[in-house]
């Protein structure tokens, strides 16, 4: 057998090298794939480098595409069947399925809490006044939607590598009612009953309108397209106390459609809303309350809302409100702290600190998740940290890390507790004074094992502040 270096080039030359008319030999694909998987061997395996094995490898890669391609688009020509029989026959991953509609989701955007649905189904859930998320019911603390462009690409891809056109941004819902001539014709009426001299008219049209916006979303985005928000905003300061809280209702309810919460801003309504909530009936004040958590969606709204002295009569409501004004409030008031942090010194000078804290302590704990919420945001400014260390809240805090409560709420108390101690070396020192058996530190090695990541990462540092104060102090 000759083994010389020529007969070796030539046997590599004749057994495994392959010319292009060889690649289309080959009759199946499967058959390409094991050619590609020896050669790639004798590339990896056995240092064979020969450029002409590179050359060979890309065609395959090159005659598997296009084989694929082919394969696709004749699918795709001959297959007349409706889009989503299509997707039905291919089964589509849960994850890329809108929780609303169980269909593809074509336009992806996330929730305040962090779920993802289509755009369309998830905006009609909104317009029609929910104000939670529709998979965990959880309360919604804005109704901002934000773009998931990673989901998007990657159905995107998925649909191209079985064929399938990427979904278009437009959905097939039939959610939407449209605005009928007479439709319009009627909402013209009351405009004009709106713009009269007779007070009962105005309240009586004023209750159409505010029924009419609750109960069909295709109305929000009609008035506000057909400039009937300015005509409304003047009646906010009507002496007529029903019709002021018919407005201000329906104006709530007008907020809900996205586009009006800046046309509402931009027409001069939020200065009126803050009137109401100061000196309307109890249900308006409610209601102006929820508008203004509603506007306060929109980043440049907190910033307006805050500038209308809002924050004290939303303070004064959740001190003296019903339950559902409490809650309003509450909402608005998370929102507002959230940015400019002007508002948050805004808030702790209005007495908020205090009262978030006693609902805290009260046997209930009624309106406790949303005060320690609030507090959060508060404890990450100078001036609310100060105020929460001056309450005297750090045993209180630790009693919600020590309970077996939502992992939400112990997250929260931690990160209070950590910003009080960042602030101020006193509370390092309340602490080990207060930790009598152990009782706080082992508190917080549970939570730096069991809580959510937020809550391990601060209760470790915590925990590493606490050694280091007990160090210092013993040398």
């Amino acid at each position: 057998m000759d083994n010389s270096p020529t007969a070796q080039q030539q046997s590599h030359g004749e057994d495994e090298s392959l010319s292009i008319a060889s690649i289309e030999n080959f009759r199946s694909n499967s058959e390409l794939k094991r050619e590609l998987k020896r050669l790639v061997h004798l590339i990896a395996d056995e240092d064979d480098c020969r450029t002409e094995l590179f050359d060979e490898i890309s065609r395959i890669v090159a005659t598997l595409k296009n084989r694929k391609l082919i394969c696709h688009n004749n699918k795709a020509e001959n297959d007349t069947r409706p889009f989503s029989e299509k997707l039905d026959a291919i089964g589509v991953p849960d994850c890329f399925l809108c929780p609303i509609s169980s269909k593809l989701i074509r336009d992806p955007v996330v929730l305040a809490t962090g779920q993802t649905y289509d755009r369309t189904f998830i905006q009609a859930w909104l317009d029609a006044g929910h104000r939670t998320c529709p998979k965990t019911q959880e309360l919604l603390p804005h109704f901002i939607l934000t773009p998931n462009y990673l989901l998007g690409m990657m159905i995107e891809r998925w649909c191209e590598a079985h064929g399938l056109d990427p979904p278009s941004n437009t959905a097939d819902v039939t959610n939407g009612v449209i605005i009928t001539p007479e439709e319009r014709k009627y909402v013209t009426t009351l405009v004009d009953k709106l713009s009269g001299d007779y007070q009962s008219k105005r309240r009586e049209a004023a209750r159409e309108l505010r029924a009419l916006t609750r109960k069909q979303p295709s109305y929000r985005a009609y008035i506000g397209e057909a400039q009937i928000i300015p005509i409304l905003i003047p009646l906010l300061l009507s002496s007529d106390s029903e019709t002021q809280e018919h407005v201000v209702t329906t104006l709530l309810n007008l907020s809900i459609h996205e586009p009006n919460k800046s046309l509402i801003a931009e027409k001069g309504g939020i200065p009126p809303v803050v009137e109401v909530l100061r000196s309307g009936n109890m249900a308006a004040r409610e209601n102006a309350a929820a508008a203004l958590f509603s506007l306060s969606a929109l980043e440049e709204n907190k910033a307006r809302i805050g500038a209308c002295d809002a924050i004290p009569p939303l303070v004064e409501l959740l001190r003296d409100g019903n339950a559902r004004g409490k809650k309003d409030a509450a909402s608005a008031l998370f929102n507002l702290c959230i940015y400019p942090p002007g508002n948050r010194s805004k808030s702790v000078r209005a007495g908020l600190v205090p009262l978030l804290l006693e609902f805290m302590r009260s046997p209930e704990r009624v309106m406790g998740d949303e005060s320690l919420a609030i507090l959060t945001i508060l404890s990450s400014h100078e001036e609310g940290a100060r105020a929460i260390g001056e309450a005297r809240a750090l045993s209180l805090l630790m009693e919600y890390i020590k309970a077996e409560g939502s992992p939400r709420n112990r997250e929260n108390a931690v990160v209070i507790l950590s910003a009080l101690c960042s602030n101020d070396p006193r509370y390092l020192k309340e602490m080990k004074n207060s930790d009598r058996g152990g009782g706080y530190t082992q508190a917080l090695i549970d939570l730096s094992l069991t809580g959510t990541s937020r809550a391990r990462r601060k209760a470790n540092a915590l925990l590493d502040r606490i050694q280091r104060y007990q160090r210092q102090i013993t040398m």
